[in-house]
């Protein structure tokens, strides 16, 4: 009898140990099946609890053959896909010439989409897309937070016009947004090629941004359907196209950006006019000092790019009425600040530390100034005029670039901030102006008036090539991740 007895509770104890308590499953433990309460929830002080009932594991009815259904389908689209482009690459051999009325971008993508990197984008089902919210499926869930946190940390530093915590906040409104969609693959375009681990995947994101904006283009037929995040996109855009595209490519995409600044009016935010507008009153600080800082972005690339090649200016300096944007830490902070006028700061005798932003608006302001000077010379040469202008205008241009540099070297590029690459490229700006307006000088129209400023400027020259290399040093510390995109 007893026998039979402990038989029966060891075949319970058995049974009982195969079904572990609620405890000892959550904490993944191995249930003793000790009664009432087993080891761990003696030693937790909590109930025991076992349910005998156990959901059924494996895949649910139906989800093999929904697979299989699945993965018939794709092999239908690849065999498709195999073939087009098959006929593509015969029907171009048999051509043998491309079509002079494609426009570039047409061409990139028809010939990125015979890519092994294009087309299995495209098996997937995902391009081409009619629904604008499917854009962004390209990239899973986790990559484009990634994506969006590298941008931040690596391309936002050269490029600061958005707000971190309103753009990330707003993920389901850029969505549905054409132009936060489009926004959003030119940030991680930018991003994704300057990260190692993306690098296989800058060139699709690029080609699917530029379709998405050129189709944004063709939507929009009124004014007031322009977005400030269609300028954003095509400035990344442009700068993307500066470091890895053809240089032509980039100017152009810039012409766009500085384009659709003008049609928003960012270089008019503060005027009286604007202040006015019931429209314009009714957006918060922080939306009105990112369009400040949408068009100071565009502001910057024009001058510099302009300087390179001697191109017209886009902006006309005479009618900007835009604030200069706050400081970094005021802006994310969301403080309710404003800064001043461009004219107003370059006439400032103040000797006091400018934000990194602000000192490259001035400098790159007194660089368009140079680049319109050198301009407005060779205009007079041809026409015939004297060169007292040119020594007026020269002169200014000498004492204005020498007295800003000389307040902006009172504050140098402290080591606790060489981190702040935007800080070591305002400083490399204003030493780089100094050499051009140099090399402006040495093409003086006439000989005689060479000697009244040749020698302190040749002087001032010298300085500015030992300033330089002392910033290569400084950026030799940096870590290329650091290192501002506009170099």
């Amino acid at each position: 009898m007893s026998l039979s007895t402990s038989s029966t509770e060891w075949h319970i104890r058995e049974k009982r140990c195969k079904l572990a308590c609620e405890e000892c499953r959550s904490r993944k433990l191995r249930c003793d099946g000790q009664q009432p309460r087993c080891g761990v929830c003696v030693e937790a002080g909590i109930s025991c609890n076992v349910n005998p009932q156990r959901s059924t594991r494996g895949p649910k009815k139906g989800l093999l053959r929904s697979l299989r259904v699945r993965a018939a389908e794709l092999e239908r689209r690849l065999q498709e896909l195999t073939a087009s482009s098959a006929f593509c690459d015969d029907q171009t051999n048999r051509n043998n010439h491309t079509d002079a009325s494609i426009p570039p971008a047409c061409e990139d993508s028809s010939t990125d989409a015979r890519s092994p990197n294009h087309r299995a984008i495209l098996v997937r089902g995902i391009l081409p897309v009619e629904d604008r919210s499917q854009c962004t499926a390209l990239l899973s869930d986790l990559v484009q937070a990634d994506l969006t946190q590298l941008y931040f940390e690596r391309v936002h530093p050269s490029t600061p016009f958005l707000h971190k915590r309103k753009f990330l906040s707003q993920p389901i409104q850029l969505k549905r947004e054409h132009s936060g969609v489009c926004l959003q693959l030119a940030m991680w375009t930018l991003a994704a090629s300057i990260s190692p681990q993306y690098q296989h995947m800058h060139d699709v994101l690029y080609q699917r941004a530029r379709e998405e904006l050129h189709r944004l283009e063709l939507e929009g037929s009124r004014v007031d359907s322009v977005d400030v995040k269609e300028a954003q996109a095509w400035s990344l855009i442009a700068i993307y196209e500066f470091l890895r595209m053809h240089y032509r490519r980039g100017w152009m995409s810039l012409g766009r950006t500085c384009r659709l600044v003008q049609l928003l009016g960012l270089h008019k935010i503060d005027s009286e006019e604007r202040l006015t507008n019931s429209a314009e009153t009714t957006r918060n600080d922080t939306s009105t000092e990112e369009r400040r800082r949408t068009f100071w972005m565009a502001f910057c690339l024009d001058r510099l790019v302009s300087m390179r090649n001697n191109w017209p200016l886009a902006f006309n300096e005479l009618v900007i009425c835009t604030r200069l944007p706050v400081p970094e830490e005021q802006f994310q902070d969301r403080t309710t600040s404003v800064g001043g006028f461009l004219s107003q700061e370059i006439a400032d005798q103040s000797n006091r530390d400018l934000p990194p932003f602000t000192a490259l608006i001035i400098f790159v302001t007194i660089c368009g100034r140079c680049i319109s000077h050198e301009q407005q010379a060779a205009v007079e040469l041809v026409y015939g005029n004297g060169s007292t202008g040119f020594l007026d205008r020269h002169q200014w241009l000498h004492s204005l670039l020498t007295r800003n540099i000389r307040a902006l070297t009172r504050f140098p590029v402290p080591s606790q901030n060489r981190s702040d690459s935007m800080r070591v490229f305002a400083h490399m700006v204003a030493h780089t102006t100094v050499l051009y307006l140099y090399n402006i000088s040495k093409s003086l129209p006439s000989e005689g008036i060479k000697p009244v400023i040749m020698p302190e400027l040749k002087q001032d020259a010298l300085a500015a090539a030992m300033a330089i290399v002392d910033l290569t040093r400084v950026l030799a510390e940096l870590s290329i991740f650091k290192v501002t995109l506009l170099f």
